[in-house]
C-alpha cells in the first residue's frame, strides 16, 4: 500500500512546519513542503530536528494555479493542508496582496485540487479565531464554537471566506473538508503577528535581553507543537464530512505568561536573563472559547499544560541562541 502524499502549503510557516515534524515523527507518509521561496538553508535550520528523507520541497505561489495543480500531479497528491497566508500586520498593509494570497489563493489550491484529476482524501484549511469579535461581543463564561462571527479586520474577513468556500469544496466533491481555528500560537516557530510577543519574551530570555509584552489581556495560548498534532491528526484520522473547530487551548492573563517563562528560565539556569514586563494595553480578542467538539472527534491530540509548554518553549530558544540562529536582529519585535 502506497503511503499517503501530503502537500503542505505554507510549510516553513510555525504552523506548516510543526504539522510536518509531526507527521514525519509519527506517520509514514510522504511529505511536500510548499512556499514561495524555497531554500537548502531554510529547510536545514527550519527542519534541523526532522528527518529529511520523505520530504520534497518545491516553491510555489498559491497566486498561480497552473503551478498548484502541477504539484498536486507530479506527486500524486492524496492530503492537502492549506496554511499559506499573509498575517494580519501584513494584510492590512498591502491589502491587494493580502487578498490575491489569503482568499483567492485558498481559491486556486481548490481549483487545483478540483481539476487536477486525483482522488484527494483530505483537504484541511488553516482558517483562525480572528473569525470572531472582539471578547465583549459575547456573553460571559465559554464562548460556544458556533457563535456569530463577526470579523474586525481583513484577515479575519478573508479566513471567515476561505471557510465558506472550503465548505462549497466539500458540497462539490464530497472530500472531507475541515476547518481549524487556532487561537494564539507560541513557542517554536512563531514569529510574527499581533499576538506573538510571548514568543517574543521568550526569545528575549533566551539571550538575555530586555522586553515588555504591551498587552495584559486573557488571550486562548496554543502550544505551537501541539497545534501540528492537531492538523496532522485531522489530515489522517478517520473523519467524514465537513467541520468548522476551534483548537484545544488555554485561557490565560499575560502575567500568567510571564510567571511560567520566570519559573522555567530559573529552572533551566537562566534566571538572570529574565528582564520581562508587561504593558497596559487591553487587547479585546476573542477568548474563553469552546473546543471540546474537536477534542471528541480527535480525542489523541495533545494539550501540554501551560507550564511544560513555556519550559519547552524556552528550552528551544536557548538551543537556537547557543547555535547563532536567535539574534537580536532577526526577533520581530
Amino acid at each position: 500500500m502506497n503511503p499517503q502524499q501530503i502537500l503542505i502549503t505554507g510549510g516553513y510557516g510555525c504552523i506548516g512546519a510543526e504539522t510536518a515534524k509531526w507527521l514525519v515523527r509519527n506517520t509514514s507518509a510522504d511529505l511536500v513542503i510548499c512556499s514561495r521561496s524555497v531554500s537548502l538553508q531554510r529547510s536545514q535550520r527550519v527542519f534541523h530536528d526532522t528527518d529529511h528523507s520523505r520530504i520534497t520541497f518545491v516553491a510555489a505561489d498559491v497566486t498561480n494555479q497552473k503551478r498548484l495543480e502541477q504539484i498536486l500531479r507530479e506527486h500524486r497528491i492524496t492530503h492537502v493542508a492549506h496554511m499559506a497566508a499573509l498575517q494580519t500586520p501584513d494584510c492590512n498593509a498591502n491589502r491587494d496582496l493580502g487578498l490575491q494570497i489569503n482568499l483567492a489563493g485558498t481559491q486556486n489550491l481548490i481549483e487545483a485540487m478540483k481539476s487536477s484529476g486525483l482522488a484527494i482524501e483530505r483537504f484541511v484549511f488553516a482558517s483562525s479565531i480572528a473569525v470572531y469579535g472582539p471578547r465583549d461581543a459575547y456573553p460571559d463564561g465559554r464562548v460556544p464554537m458556533h457563535s456569530q462571527p463577526q470579523p474586525v479586520n481583513v484577515y479575519g474577513a478573508w479566513k471567515l471566506a476561505g471557510e465558506q468556500i472550503a465548505k462549497f469544496f466539500w458540497q462539490d466533491t464530497g472530500v472531507p473538508t475541515l476547518s481549524l481555528r487556532p487561537g494564539v500560537l507560541f513557542g517554536p516557530g512563531r514569529d510574527a503577528g499581533l499576538t506573538s510577543s510571548p514568543t517574543t519574551a521568550m526569545k528575549c530570555v533566551a539571550l538575555g535581553v530586555p522586553y515588555e509584552i504591551p498587552f495584559r489581556s486573557r488571550q486562548d495560548y496554543l502550544f505551537a507543537p501541539d497545534v501540528g498534532a492537531a492538523f496532522g491528526s485531522a489530515l489522517l484520522d478517520p473523519f467524514d464530512g465537513h467541520g468548522t473547530f476551534t483548537l484545544p487551548s488555554h485561557t490565560a492573563e499575560t502575567t500568567q505568561i510571564v510567571e511560567a517563562l520566570r519559573e522555567a528560565a530559573d529552572q533551566l539556569g537562566v534566571a538572570d536573563r529574565c528582564q520581562i514586563t508587561v504593558g497596559n494595553e487591553d487587547v479585546p480578542f476573542i477568548c474563553d472559547l469552546e473546543f471540546e467538539a474537536f477534542s471528541d472527534a480527535f480525542p489523541n491530540v495533545p494539550r501540554t499544560p501551560l507550564d511544560q509548554a513555556v519550559h519547552r518553549s524556552l528550552e528551544v530558544f536557548l538551543d537556537q541562541a547557543s547555535r547563532g540562529w536567535l539574534t537580536e536582529a532577526n526577533i520581530t519585535r
